[in-house]
């Protein structure tokens, strides 16, 4: 049955890779991801696969000194990161072979990692094949697995049960539950979150010249990620909080740029006064929406806002990171749609460092009332610290593992 799955899965990609030729994000890295003039050996392969999963790359190898370490990743957005992140180091950095079992072969022989570390949720049959022929451990850490995910995994149980990861820490009881399912118990442990490493409470924060644009005496709330999905919710919100407070201040952010044309029609029809933020370089005045036609200026916004909506969650969108705001002290307002975040668990809901609103109308409420009585940011980064001291440490954890299996050869002796 194994010899089966994976000769149709060969078959699949000898068909595929002929079109990928064609795509120009793959195209660029056509001889990296088919082996062509690689070097080697390595003691450590990382693999992240797209722009979270490399930070944590980033970080977990700033700590791993006089080891030959190769991190891969699928996006060039993710390379890119990489390149920045790790300037003036030795760290080889490519993209992810294709996963072709003669592809994945061939990198296990010229790359010989000594372990091979993949970052959340991606299990690669071929490398993990691969692995297992060239007898190389492989591990993921900071493993999530969602449902979706979940159950076309498990529609090849055969086959992951004799391929399968040598083992894998989950980030909570539900994705361990769902591991354990499709690899059995003996493989699967927890461990702290990483992500909740990287976030800073104390940063330095500049005042960009366009946050003094933003005139500090009219309430100023910021829409965060906002998914095509929730687009309507979110237009019926501004309506209501115009019609309530005329003189307060929007910042809207589409999560995709190319979504900006449809606000501009739609605030349009409805009469509502808008800006682009590329064409703002005067004092904003009062009950306006700003439409944000640039990329990374979301957390400045937040830095400034009195109240915030992280979107991706009024509908099924799975949710965006609303713990940044928290970071300047402010709580956010999240729909119930939350898949992608449910590692964070219900203790933020609890401590209320977070607030769920299930419609359009109660998270109109919600803005509204918290625009006119904004809470005590100084309290709420207090709480926030606490919540994470008691979930930090996933960092160490997974610098630990590495290096127990690189000086030790497994953990097989933790319990």
């Amino acid at each position: 049955m194994t010899r089966i799955i994976l000769g149709i899965y060969e078959i699949i990609w000898t068909g595929i890779i002929p079109v990928l030729a064609f795509v120009p994000r793959i195209k660029n890295g056509w001889k990296e991801r088919l082996i062509l003039r690689e070097k080697g050996p390595f003691d450590i392969w990382i693999h992240g696969a797209s722009v979270g999963e490399v930070n944590m790359a980033a970080d977990i190898v700033s700590d791993l000194k006089g080891f030959r370490v190769l991190i891969t990743t699928n996006t060039p957005q993710g390379k890119e990161i990489l390149k920045n992140k790790l300037i003036n180091t030795k760290i080889y950095i490519r993209y992810l072979p294709f996963d072709m079992p003669y592809v994945m072969e061939k990198a296990i022989i010229i790359w010989k990692p000594k372990i091979v570390v993949l970052l959340e949720t991606e299990l690669w049959p071929a490398l993990i094949y691969s692995c297992k022929k060239g007898s190389v451990p492989i591990i993921v850490l900071n493993g999530r697995l969602s449902k979706k995910s979940f159950k076309n995994y498990f529609r090849f149980k055969s086959f992951w049960s004799k391929f399968s990861p040598d083992e894998i820490y989950a980030i909570s009881r539900k994705d361990a539950d769902r591991y354990i399912r499709l690899f059995g118990e003996k493989k699967v442990r927890l461990m702290n979150n990483m992500k909740f490493d990287r976030i800073n409470i104390n940063k330095n924060f500049k005042y960009n010249k366009f946050l003094k644009l933003i005139p500090k005496h009219y309430p100023f709330i910021v829409l965060g990620s906002i998914r095509k999905e929730e687009e309507m919710d979110i237009l019926f919100v501004i309506q209501t909080i115009l019609s309530v407070i005329p003189e307060i201040n929007i910042g809207l952010f589409p999560r995709h740029i190319d979504r900006v044309k449809w606000w501009k029609n739609r605030l349009n029809q409805k009469g509502i006064p808008y800006i682009l933020r590329s064409r703002l370089n005067n004092m904003l005045s009062a009950g306006n929406v700003i439409i944000w036609d640039k990329f990374g200026e979301l957390e400045k916004a937040y830095a400034i806002a009195d109240t915030v909506f992280v979107g991706g969650s009024l509908r099924p969108c799975g949710g965006h990171n609303f713990l940044e705001p928290l970071s300047f002290g402010i709580v956010p307002f999240v729909g119930p749609f939350l898949d992608n975040f449910h590692w964070i668990g219900k203790e933020i809901f609890d401590m209320k460092l977070a607030i769920i609103v299930n419609n359009w109308k109660e998270l109109a409420q919600g803005l509204i009332r918290n625009s006119l009585a904004p809470k005590d940011r100084k309290k709420i980064k207090k709480r926030f610290e606490l919540f994470l001291k008691k979930n930090k440490g996933g960092k160490k954890q997974a610098l630990d593992i590495i290096l127990n299996y690189l000086y030790k050869g497994g953990n097989n002796d933790r319990k």
